[in-house]
């Protein structure tokens, strides 16, 4: 008994496609509200690298004066100690300079530390620039996807697919208190790009195989796409364990993001789309047809 067996006799389909819609809707307000970095609230970043031995106690009492909050990562690298340190307060390389000065710190390794300051002002426009880029990535693909299957139905089905997607893996991680950055919106973008390769695989061997049981073409499809995204599932959860370790904070940000919409994706694909096209594949033609244009052959 493959996978439609399993699931869809068993419970109603109008309820799966229900299903990841009502799970989005309700993450809707954790999804818009979620925690962001400071490369869009503004911010400084602090890297030390020195000989001597950093702890993290010591170094958040001699940057209490400069900063009221912060995030201190330390680590080895090549024999020395390595601190990065981010905050949304901005710390002047004067107040760094006097703080670290009076916990020990000589005048040659204060030359090489510098303050990053990230700009609110710069944040906003990432935030503005980065929402722009995602729209305008779902209207392309929302029209090349249309002229594929050349049919409002399925084209719909897999673009709210990706929609949702999204605001399930934003709700999710928005309620773990996960920050989003700058590489987390690059994640969002390579997310709708493996929603839509999944959902258009599956919408491809629903539609274009109709000869066969429908049954049969979902439990086919089923076993392709359950190896596509279990594999980069394994991948993102071995990245997120092993960068865990070793701090290296854009990487956690992409793989955390693609584990989270990936999960998601298991329900929005093979509940609310799979269910989409077996009432598209099932309802009677005769009251409609699809457009005869198409960039692709059927």
């Amino acid at each position: 008994m493959g996978y439609y067996e399993r699931v869809f006799s068993r419970v109603d389909y109008r309820i799966l496609i229900a299903l990841p819609p009502v799970i989005a809707l309700l993450l809707l307000p954790a999804a818009i509200h979620i925690p962001l970095g400071i490369d869009f609230t503004g911010g400084t970043e602090l890297q030390i690298l020195t000989n001597r031995d950093l702890t993290e106690s010591q170094l958040r009492s001699a940057l209490s004066t400069c900063a009221s909050d912060m995030s201190i990562h330390l680590q080895e690298l090549g024999g020395k100690s390595s601190a990065i340190i981010r905050t949304k307060d901005e710390m002047t390389k004067e107040c760094v300079d006097s703080a670290l000065g009076e916990a020990g710190f000589t005048d040659e390794e204060l030359s090489s530390i510098f303050p990053s300051v990230f700009k609110p002002e710069l944040g906003r426009i990432l935030i503005e620039r980065g929402t722009n880029v995602i729209i305008i990535a779902g209207i392309l693909m929302s029209i090349i996807v249309f002229l594929a299957f050349r049919s409002p139905v399925p084209s719909i089905a897999v673009i709210q697919a990706a929609i949702f997607d999204i605001l399930i893996a934003l709700g999710l991680l928005s309620l773990i208190g996960f920050e989003l950055n700058l590489a987390g919106v690059a994640a969002l973008l390579m997310l709708v790009g493996y929603s839509i390769d999944t959902d258009i695989m599956l919408t491809s061997k629903i539609l274009g195989q109709s000869n066969k049981p429908f049954g049969e073409r979902a439990n086919q499809a089923f076993v392709t796409g359950i190896t596509m995204t279990g594999t980069t599932l394994a991948a993102m959860s071995a990245i997120v364990i092993v960068t865990g370790f070793i701090h290296m904070d854009t990487i956690v940000q992409i793989a955390t993001v693609l584990l989270t919409g990936l999960l998601a994706d298991l329900a929005t694909t093979w509940f609310t789309n799979l269910g989409i096209l077996k009432w598209y594949a099932s309802r009677s033609k005769s009251g409609y047809h699809r457009f005869r244009f198409s960039i692709f052959r059927s």
